[in-house]
């Protein structure tokens, strides 16, 4: 049996966590264990292994985390954020191979960037007045430039 594509993202993870881990920038050169990261492989999400990691790496690790996370949580999403997810959307429809598009395509998107429809329209007329999209003589279908 094969591990899944997955299973082995989850033990490189865990290897460069393990890693990470170790490194301990503490006067004293002891690590400081303050808390434990379970590394959990799936896909049932069985017990892995442990990491003790101390309390600068526990700081660190949930500043990346919360960074990560605030970058793409919704309410914080700009609108050059809001309008680089639209381009990314139209780029990835373009390489699956779609030439034409609809406003509802690009209105699916409305929650995962904390935009309005009204606000994705206005953004489709910015992109049809800059040559990304053409307008087609069907109402709210546009073709991908």
């Amino acid at each position: 049996m094969t591990p899944s594509k997955e299973g082995a993202d989850a033990r490189v993870l865990a290897t460069a966590l393990r890693t990470w881990a170790t490194v301990s920038h503490h006067p004293t050169h002891q690590p400081i264990e303050t808390a434990r990261i379970q590394i959990r492989q799936p896909p049932n999400w069985e017990f892995a292994g442990t990491i003790p990691i101390n309390h600068t790496q526990h700081q660190r690790l949930l500043g990346l985390l919360r960074e990560d996370l605030a970058e793409h949580h919704p309410a914080h999403s700009t609108p050059e954020r809001s309008a680089d997810v639209i381009n990314g959307l139209i780029t990835e429809l373009a390489v699956a191979g779609k030439t034409r598009l609809t406003t509802a395509d690009l209105a699916a998107a409305a929650p995962r960037i904390g935009r309005s429809r009204t606000w994705i329209a206005e953004h489709i007329n910015h992109l049809v007045d800059s040559g990304r999209l053409i307008e087609t003589r069907r109402p709210d279908t546009f073709r991908i430039a």
